[in-house]
């Protein structure tokens, strides 16, 4: 059975689980996280989450690529070079497999997550070859 071709997930509607952040990366407080799915691609290599948590510091390590949008309270991330970024509602932030940061909530933090599973390297080169062809296919068809 194949996934709906569109799916609708109202965040306010969410029902969200616990999602225990691993002991090892918390630096400061009991910071407590939850999740729900909202959608999954047909292939499962790429979804989107409602994800929250209440205050403290931890280590995050990603292990995918994810693209995050706060919906709600804030937070302060740092990078692995000491960059800083303060995270408020309507703020965009990407983190590609491999990044480490620091998360420092001060009292809550809701945030869409979109993530994917990388592509493997090889992969990405066909595709980018695809996406070329595709282009200049289009543009010599006279297409948009």
């Amino acid at each position: 059975m194949s996934p709906a071709p569109i799916v609708h997930a109202a965040i306010t509607a969410a029902e969200l689980s616990p999602s225990p952040i691993d002991p090892s990366w918390i630096i400061d407080g009991a910071p407590a996280a939850r999740v729900a799915s909202l959608s999954r691609s047909a292939d499962g290599s790429a979804w989107t989450d409602l994800w929250d948590c209440t205050a403290g510091s931890f280590h995050w390590h990603y292990s995918i690529n994810e693209t995050i949008h706060v919906v709600d309270g804030g937070a302060v991330v740092t990078d692995r070079d000491g960059a800083t970024w303060e995270l408020a509602p309507g703020d965009v932030m990407q983190f590609l497999v491999g990044t480490q940061a620091r998360w420092h909530v001060p009292r809550y933090v809701r945030k869409v997550a979109f993530c994917s599973e990388p592509v493997p390297r090889p992969l990405t080169r066909l595709l980018r070859a695809r996406n070329r062809v595709q282009r200049l296919a289009n543009r010599v068809l006279g297409r948009a």
